[in-house]
């Protein structure tokens, strides 16, 4: 029997949820670079903040998002500043190998194509800036997933985009990420994933307008793992969302946390027969 995806959870995203609330048993976690180890940030700041990080009760942190956030980072159209960029990424993966990150996606609303401006030149934006992370990223044998994120404005929308992109870089360190929330927008067919499925290296998923579990949505999500487990996945599917209260009252993060974790690990636990 093939082993299972592994269940994480992204966290540090927002001041509503306790760190320390995240319930035991999440098998690894994600981290929003952008907002925690922020690059522009001093090293005497990242100190700090580093040890802050690691004193966290969690499962290794082995992914990280947000790594294209704020101080007007944008890597293609008439506003890309690559001085900038390249600071952001060398810097920002080295701290990330700090922590033991594997894996660093890059969020698709950061590759705009403006009106009036030329696609041909924003691809060949997008192919310089990830050549130039891949570079960096190779240094600290680290790996760079493309998010797709199905923005109209998008250099790379749809899932196949994304791929097609990281195959013309066709470099080893960057790959795709497969976020549910997208194929649902853009009703994109989950066999996509398959197509080519050693460059999928990430998966997001959530509830409707919410974790996991929240809403109707346990046939896709269903199909979404067996997808996964029918390419052999291994690595990491993580809980990347907004969180909500799913009783009357205040949200209690510990409760909901479990109850998304018991979820999941319901449904893998159907998809593997185990």
């Amino acid at each position: 029997m093939a082993n299972p995806f592994k269940l994480a959870i992204l966290f540090g995203d927002a001041p509503d949820r306790p760190t320390e609330q995240i319930c035991p048993g999440w098998e690894v976690a994600e981290i929003p670079m952008g907002l925690l180890v922020k690059p522009f940030d001093s090293n005497a700041l990242w100190a700090k903040a580093r040890a802050q990080i690691q004193a966290y009760k969690l499962p290794p942190i082995k992914i990280a998002s947000h790594f294209l956030h704020d101080f007007g980072l944008v890597a293609t159209g008439p506003d890309v500043d690559f001085d900038q960029l390249t600071f952001s990424a060398q810097r920002g993966l080295a701290r990330l190998a700090e922590l033991g990150v594997e894996i660093a996606g890059v969020y698709g609303l950061f590759f705009p194509v403006p009106e009036g401006f030329s696609r041909t030149k924003a691809t060949d934006q997008a192919v310089r800036y990830f050549n130039m992370v891949a570079d960096h990223a190779q240094r600290h044998n680290m790996l760079i997933a493309i998010e797709p994120m199905a923005g109209p404005v998008s250099l790379f929308p749809r899932y196949l985009d994304g791929l097609a992109l990281a195959r013309e870089i066709n470099r080893p360190q960057i790959r795709v990420m497969a976020d549910l929330n997208y194929f649902i927008k853009l009703n994109q067919p989950l066999e996509d994933i398959a197509k080519v499925p050693e460059y999928c290296i990430h998966a997001h998923i959530a509830g409707e307008k919410g974790q996991p579990g929240i809403g109707d949505r346990v046939a896709i999500h269903k199909r979404f793992f067996q997808v996964l487990k029918d390419i052999g996945y291994t690595r990491a599917v993580s809980a990347a969302c907004p969180w909500v209260s799913s009783t009357p009252g205040p949200m209690n993060f510990a409760q909901e946390t479990a109850r998304t974790l018991k979820y999941l690990q319901d449904l893998r636990a159907k998809v593997y027969g185990l």
